[in-house]
């Protein structure tokens, strides 16, 4: 039996002299965990096709343990993610939370729809955006969506002086201070959320928060997504050395 699934590279690990495990997660199997023989020399067809972020349509004979890529179609590079230092900071860290947070073989097209869309957002230069979106809808279809509409303890609807717990949800001021670990949020970065959860993946592109709302979003999923990791991400210190080493102006 052979597998042919479309998928997307998240990872890519050496394997002896020549050959690579690559993990790739599918539209029809979740992820999956191959070796692609003779995949680092230079002549070999697989070459181009098992690079990180690569979007192609994939050969695979399973076996017990890792399977084989045989052979790949590239449907996009994903070259330009690669080649910029701040767009290749992002799009391994949306790979590693998909990694750290899905087992293998658990088929989630929804998943697969979702990566392939941020990944094409960041693309266009939106990268903090396509960040934001991805952890908060990945959440979603993990099973952990965060309760906005109303306060996780006392189910009052939601107004102002609210807070943010790592738990899952809002909470009003009432009810905060009895949740170890919560955070105030504001109004605009609440909103803010809604959106990201809300809209389509394309219209996402109108949004232009400001700075200050991206900057605190970001730290509140932060503390969101690491309640449910179980190892810190080694792509978040590449990814925070960018933002205090000023990049060349152009």
């Amino acid at each position: 039996m052979i597998w042919k699934t479309e998928g997307i590279v998240l990872r890519v690990r050496n394997l002896g002299e020549a050959d690579r495990i690559v993990t790739i997660y599918t539209k029809e199997r979740g992820k999956l965990n191959a070796a692609a023989r003779g995949a680092r020399r230079m002549r070999n067809r697989l070459l181009s096709s098992t690079q990180p972020f690569t979007h192609g349509v994939y050969l695979i004979f399973p076996q017990q343990g890792l399977h084989n890529l045989s052979q790949a179609e590239i449907i996009h590079s994903g070259q330009s993610l690669r080649d910029d230092l701040e767009k290749l900071a992002y799009a391994s860290y949306l790979a590693e939370l998909l990694d750290a947070l899905t087992p293998e073989e658990d088929p989630a097209e929804s998943v697969f729809a979702l990566l392939a869309g941020v990944l094409s957002l960041a693309e266009k230069g939106r990268l903090k955006l396509a960040a934001r979106a991805f952890e908060i809808r990945l959440m979603r279809e993990l099973g952990y969506e965060p309760e906005l509409q109303a306060c996780l303890s006392c189910r009052e609807p939601l107004r102002e002086s609210l807070y943010f717990t790592e738990q899952g949800g809002m909470l009003c001021s009432k009810c905060a201070p009895q949740v170890p670990g919560s955070v105030p949020i504001s109004n605009g970065a609440w909103e803010l959320m809604k959106k990201l959860l809300e809209w389509e993946l394309s219209k996402l592109t109108v949004l232009h928060p400001a700075g200050g709302l991206e900057e605190e979003l970001r730290r509140v999923m932060r503390k969101y997504i690491d309640f449910r990791l179980e190892y810190p991400l080694k792509s978040l210190d590449f990814l925070e050395t960018l933002t205090v080493v000023p990049r060349p102006s152009d």
